[in-house]
């Protein structure tokens, strides 16, 4: 459901830029605009944005003329946000910038970029440009192993990679229809499993694995996902049950870009986040819930909860059982 939806032709042409800097910097992110016009031209800058959640994500449709955004340590020092941003670019052309790497994209190519560190991009040429960005908790895409070092690789449309998740993103960002026909969070979770495996193949982490340890490596998941309810489950057990050492074992798990301890609390808040939203559920107390998937103390498991899904578990049963999910009001 949309709960936020602005264009500039709202308000005067002198405004339209004063307006645009404002909602940006209170809805998304500080960051510093300036319209890619001829001088005094700004007048004829015109943008407009939609924004609207799906399954743990936020998602922004901007279109707009030309312009570029940039965020500064001044911005960040101003507020930072706990999100990754996963860009998806649908018309026009993008420039972007951080860590050192540049990255142009073009329709259907995307790219992640982190709001904790400068960043920048650049919108150019002579019409309007389309941008799809989905605002990502951070422990989301960590938790899928080290997400921080994939900024600004540009995964392209055509790659093979890019063939298979783009039309992906471009189908998720889609408006429901019927409004209320939202995707499940199994949807947007697989999104994210597959841009993150895109964006690790480009940057070249996850061109070359190592095929001697794939049954392994498969063998311990197995083994931990037969026993997610047992709150002893530790690494000296995946790795004794396998005949392997523990070291063996984090070396395994660390060429997959991800720790064990952070693979298994995934998994286990995954579990937790579909019996909570399941319905015929309901009756079971949430301290149940986390018991059931290994969480020792329910504190805990509420603190693991909300920095993964950036809501309380109570939350998440009560959005999923409520006819206004997601409700907020509309900017104007």
């Amino acid at each position: 459901m949309v709960d936020i939806a602005f264009a500039t032709t709202q308000v005067d042409p002198a405004e339209r830029l004063a307006a645009w800097r404002e909602l940006v910097n209170r809805v998304f992110l500080p960051l510093a605009i300036t319209p890619l016009r001829a001088t005094g031209q700004a007048a004829e800058f015109g943008a407009s944005v939609t924004g609207s959640d799906r399954g743990g994500l936020r998602v922004w449709r901007v279109k707009a003329t030309p312009m570029s955004a940039q965020r500064t340590v001044r911005h960040i020092r101003l507020a930072a946000r706990d999100d990754y941003l996963l860009a998806l670019h649908i018309s026009g052309t993008a420039a972007g910038a951080q860590d050192g790497r540049q990255v142009s994209l073009d329709p259907g190519d995307f790219a992640l970029f982190d709001p904790t560190r400068p960043y920048s991009i650049a919108f150019r040429g002579a019409g309007t440009f389309e941008h799809v960005i989905y605002q990502v908790p951070r422990a989301s895409l960590d938790a899928r192993g080290q997400a921080g070092r994939l900024t600004a690789f540009g995964v392209p449309a055509a790659s093979s990679a890019g063939r298979l998740v783009s039309p992906y993103l471009q189908t998720l960002a889609e408006p429901a229809d019927p409004p209320g026909d939202l995707p499940a969070q199994a949807f947007t979770d697989a999104a994210l499993d597959l841009a993150v495996s895109a964006l690790r193949a480009t940057a070249g982490t996850g061109s070359h694995p190592d095929p001697r340890g794939r049954p392994l490596i498969a063998e311990l998941k197995r083994y931990a996902l037969a026993h997610l309810g047992d709150p002893a489950l530790s690494p000296a057990a995946a790795a004794r049950a396998s005949y392997i050492s523990v070291r063996q074992l984090h070396r395994l798990f660390a060429r997959e870009g991800v720790s064990f301890g952070a693979w298994l609390r995934e998994q286990r808040l995954r579990r937790c986040r579909d019996d909570l939203t399941n319905r015929q559920l309901t009756h079971h107390a949430i301290s149940e819930i986390a018991a059931r998937w290994g969480f020792r103390s329910a504190a805990h498991f509420t603190r693991a909860f909300h920095a993964r899904y950036g809501i309380t578990p109570a939350e998440a049963r009560l959005r999923s059982t409520s006819t206004r999910f997601g409700d907020r009001p509309v900017a104007r």
